[in-house]
This record gives C-alpha cells, sequence and structure tokens, in this order.
C-alpha cells in the first residue's frame, strides 16, 4: 500500500478491509491505486474462491517514537496477511486476517503485536441487497495519535463490530436500513509510569438509514439519519459518559466525471448525556472528499472533515476533529510512482474531571513515499514522514511528562512486499 498517515483519532468508526462484502470501502481513489488495483496479481485461485496472501518486511527509524526526549529509535516491521474472497457471478463472502509486529530496539517496552481478522457477505436479491459482517481487531494507542493524553508506552485496545444492512431499490430511489454494534475494550500502558485506560470501555448500538437518488448514472443525492446509544465501564466509574446521539446529512456523490469527482455531506450533530454534570453538545459535521485527475499520471485528492467522536482519552467526555489534507500521486515510469502529502488536524476534548481544563491538540503531518514495482508479485517502497504536535489543557492531571501532547518527529522506512 502506498500511504501515509494522517493525523486521526484512534476511535475511528472502520476498523474493515474494503474487500471483504458487508463492509464499505474507502471511497478515495488514486493514480497509484487504480493502477497497483489493474496490474496487480490475480490471486490464487481455489475452486470458487480466490486467495490473495501478502508479507511485508520494513526496517526504519523515528527521530521521536513516544512524543519524549531521547526517545529516538531504530524500527523493525513484519506484517503478513491474507484475504479470501468468493468469485461467483452474483452473492459474495469473503475472509481476511492480518498481523503486524513491531520492534522497537532502542525502547524494547513499546514493542508490540497487533493483529484482525474480519469475515462478511453479500446476498443478492435482484434490485435488492442483505449484507453482514463480523470484526475483531486487536490494536494500540500511541503517544503521537491524535488527541490523546497521558501515553508514553503503546496502549492495547481491542475492537469487536458486527453489521448488518439491507439495500433497497425503487428504480432510481434506494433505502439502506442498517445496525451496527461495536464494542470496545482498553489496557493499560506498560513502562514506569503506567496509565490504565479501562475507563475508555464501552458498547455502541448505531441505527441509520440511508436513502439515496440518482440523478444520472453515477451521480447522486444522498440524505442520512443516524442515531447512536453509547454506555462506559461503570466499573471504572465511567457512565458518566454514556450517551444518547442523533445525527443528519444530506450530500451529493459525483463520480461520472472523467476528471473531477467528489462527495460532499453536510449535516450536524448531537450528543446528550445521561449525567446532569455533561452538558449537550451540539456542533455541526461534514465531509468533502474530492479528487482532480488533471492529466492520465497525475491524481490530486483532498478531504476536509469534522466529526464528533468517542473520546481518546480517559479524562474528556467526547471528542470533536476538524482535520484537512491534501495528497498528490505522480507516475514516474511504468512501474515507478511518488506520493506528497500534507495534513492539519485538530482535536477538542472536553473534560469530564472537575478542575481540569479541556484537552486540546492539532497537528501537522507531512509524507513522502516512493513506490517501486519491482516485479509481479514483489515491490519496495521508501517511506519519510514529519509530524508535529501541539496540546494544551489537562495541566491539573497527574500524567507522565508531556504524555504524546507536544513533539516533533521524522520518520523514514523502508518496505518490502512479497503478495500473490
Amino acid at each position: 500500500m502506498l500511504s501515509t498517515a494522517d493525523a486521526q483519532a484512534q476511535l475511528v468508526n472502520e476498523y474493515f478491509p474494503g474487500s471483504i462484502p458487508g463492509y464499505q470501502a474507502n471511497l478515495s481513489s488514486s493514480v497509484v491505486n487504480r493502477i497497483e488495483t489493474l496490474g496487480a496479481p490475480a490471486g490464487v485461485e481455489v475452486g470458487d474462491f480466490v486467495i490473495r496472501p501478502e508479507v511485508t518486511e520494513s526496517a526504519g527509524y523515528n527521530s521521536n517514537l513516544l512524543g519524549q526526549p531521547n526517545t529516538g529509535t531504530p524500527s523493525l516491521s513484519t506484517s503478513a496477511g491474507v484475504k479470501v474472497n468468493s468469485d461467483w457471478d452474483r452473492d459474495a463472502v469473503g475472509v481476511s486476517a492480518n498481523v503486524n509486529e513491531n520492534q522497537f530496539f532502542n525502547l524494547p517496552f513499546a514493542n508490540y503485536t497487533s493483529w484482525g481478522t474480519a469475515v462478511g457477505g453479500t446476498l443478492d436479491l435482484g434490485n435488492d441487497a442483505l449484507s453482514a459482517g463480523y470484526s475483531h481487531q486487536k490494536n494500540f494507542l500511541s503517544a503521537e495519535d491524535l488527541g490523546v493524553t497521558g501515553i508514553v508506552s503503546p496502549v492495547p485496545y481491542s475492537v469487536d463490530d458486527v453489521r448488518v444492512s439491507y439495500y433497497k431499490l425503487f428504480s432510481r430511489f434506494s433505502l439502506t436500513p442498517s445496525f451496527e454494534y461495536e464494542n470496545f475494550t482498553f489496557g493499560q500502558s506498560q513502562g514506569t509510569n503506567p496509565v490504565n485506560y479501562d475507563g475508555l470501555n464501552h458498547q455502541t448500538e448505531i441505527g441509520a438509514l440511508t436513502g439515496e437518488y440518482a440523478v444520472s448514472p453515477g451521480d447522486a443525492v444522498v440524505a442520512i439519519l443516524r442515531g447512536t446509544a453509547a454506555q462506559f465501564n461503570p466499573l471504572a466509574g465511567a457512565t458518566l459518559n454514556n450517551y444518547n446521539d442523533v445525527a443528519g446529512f444530506l450530500g451529493v456523490d459525483y463520480e461520472s466525471g472523467s476528471v473531477i469527482q467528489y462527495r460532499a455531506l453536510i449535516g450536524a450533530e448531537s450528543r446528550s448525556f445521561t449525567s446532569s454534570n455533561q452538558p449537550t453538545v451540539t456542533t455541526p459535521t461534514f465531509e468533502v472528499d474530492a479528487m482532480w485527475e488533471p492529466t492520465e499520471v497525475d491524481t490530486v485528492t483532498a478531504i476536509v472533515s469534522r466529526e464528533l467522536n468517542d473520546p481518546a482519552s480517559p479524562f474528556a467526555s467526547n471528542q470533536t476533529i476538524t482535520s484537512a489534507s491534501v495528497q498528490l500521486d505522480h507516475q514516474l515510469r511504468d512501474n515507478l510512482f511518488i506520493r506528497g502529502s500534507a495534513g492539519y488536524a485538530k482535536s477538542l476534548s472536553p473534560s469530564n474531571t472537575v478542575g481540569v481544563s479541556d484537552l486540546n491538540e492539532s497537528q501537522v503531518n507531512l509524507g513522502a513515499r516512493l513506490l517501486w514495482n519491482v516485479a509481479r508479485h514483489l515491490n519496495a517502497t521508501l517511506t519519510y514522514g514529519f509530524s508535529n504536535g501541539q496540546g494544551t489543557g489537562g495541566s491539573d492531571l497527574s500524567l507522565p511528562s508531556n504524555g504524546g501532547s507536544t513533539f516533533t518527529s521524522n520518520s523514514i522506512v523502508l518496505g518490502i512486499s512479497i503478495f500473490d
């Protein structure tokens, strides 16, 4: 994959591979993604299924891994994954699994292994379709993530997700009711100043109704209504974060253009807490994705968004993320591609602790990556990343110094991938 890590909160709703039926793929597109897809090997066919394995080995250096002075370290990452998809004419089913081991030679207590698995399927019912999926992910919050507080060494967390949706088509108009259940479980950071994040343990139930009217082939008007309920860990005294949430969005999805394509969703969200100590939060929310292809070898993508998230700190009641990013992909040769990216993001995390100020952080991220398709089953990447985070608030908390809120880091990584 040719991508740079954008500033983002970890408690996002999407943890799932787009190739698994029942999970919506990312809308983003680029020269690199398109050419990789067209030139990728077809996988190994076994009966009515296609198996696509991949192994990647990456080595590099991060100048400030933990958001603390003197935490530069060389690193080694080993990842392996496999995707299995049906090759049927109508219905579809897919399974994926992946594991990623990360070693930091100067900071062995920060080593971690993440993994995940997902299964999903779609049942074709003529003009209608029924989709369902399940995913489990084991991952880690890190000091350089946006909007977290008090983290030095990685904090483990796991996410279980179940979702089901039904697509109903009425000529040009379609309705898609959906339901999703998520369960988040957090652990404790390691090292000399551990912080327990079990106050973030929670479960959410999300119901949504999406309506879409096709103005012309590839172009549509979209409306979304969504309701969410969340229950936090009572054993950690976090029930004051329990909430009910309603949101509505209206927008357009324009995909028929050969030079410019875009999606724009604009709306509002209101979150009321079951605790009288927490004020209701009402905020505008939006997402605008645009893709411009000025030439056959260049693609520019831009994303601007504002969203209301669950808290990424046990000392906050919720989190509002505003972000903007732009990315340029260029094909240098038939098998050589380069990507440059820049992004800015800001998080606002209202405190849920008496006497503690709100937690705020802004991040600037820059990146560049070179991808070389060496052979049909082999590619190599060279990646550079810069990240600067500035945090304010929460000064009355008894936390490790900085805790990842204020830092500057540079990283460089060389990776080799073998796939089929």
